[in-house]
């Protein structure tokens, strides 16, 4: 087994608390898309469950996988840990890096512009501005929130605040789409690259000797 596959077994092995709710998760939501036939049927679906109190949690829950978020995130872990800070910087950056070049090599178009002509149909959160480009795959904000999720779940040293971590990151990730940013393709494939380019990272430049202590 070569170092890079032994480092790579060894993340996880640290991240198999949240590794495997991640997968249960990700299998339940294609199961329900290949339930609901088609991305059209599956949007709808999810616009059709607005709430008023979704209405006003969504928008700040998905600050959590802003740019802004991203800094204060490494900016407090910078007063626990250097090394750990500069490793959650960089696997932002790296997955970002991924995660841009994606966007601009599929060029899929957001839900508002998808469904240009049903836009009558569409049910949109009051104030928040809705995205209409061509760069909707995968889900930037999912793959910031998936990443910190996994580099936090990988140093914190109890295991089942990855649990947490996971939940903040999956309700970031349905926020994408309670807002009609994001397709269930799109925040999808932002979680799994999150997730699987941390790994990787964290393969090269994550230590344990660092960790999370006292939770």
């Amino acid at each position: 087994m070569n170092t890079f596959l032994q480092r790579f077994v060894g993340v996880y092995q640290q991240l198999k608390f949240f590794i495997w709710p991640y997968v249960i998760v990700v299998a339940s939501a294609l199961a329900i898309r290949l339930g609901l036939s088609s991305r059209t049927g599956t949007y709808f679906f999810i616009n059709g469950l607005h709430t008023p109190a979704g209405d006003r949690f969504f928008p700040y829950i998905t600050e959590l996988g802003s740019t802004s978020a991203a800094v204060l995130i490494c900016g407090l872990l910078l007063l626990i840990n250097r090394r750990m800070s500069v490793v959650m910087a960089t696997a932002y950056l790296f997955t970002a890096t991924i995660s841009f070049t994606t966007k601009a090599l599929v060029a899929f178009p957001r839900p508002h512009r998808y469904f240009s002509e049903r836009l009558h149909d569409i049910y949109f959160v009051p104030g928040v501005v809705v995205l209409d480009n061509n760069l909707s795959f995968p889900s930037g904000h999912s793959v910031c929130a998936f990443t910190a999720a996994t580099v936090l779940s990988y140093y914190t040293r109890n295991k089942y605040w990855s649990l947490l971590y996971l939940l903040l990151a999956l309700l970031v990730a349905y926020s994408r789409m309670y807002m009609s940013q994001h397709f269930l393709e799109d925040v999808s494939a932002g979680s799994l690259l999150g997730v699987f380019f941390s790994m990787v990272w964290l393969s090269f430049f994550g230590r344990r000797e660092v960790s999370l202590s006292g939770q």
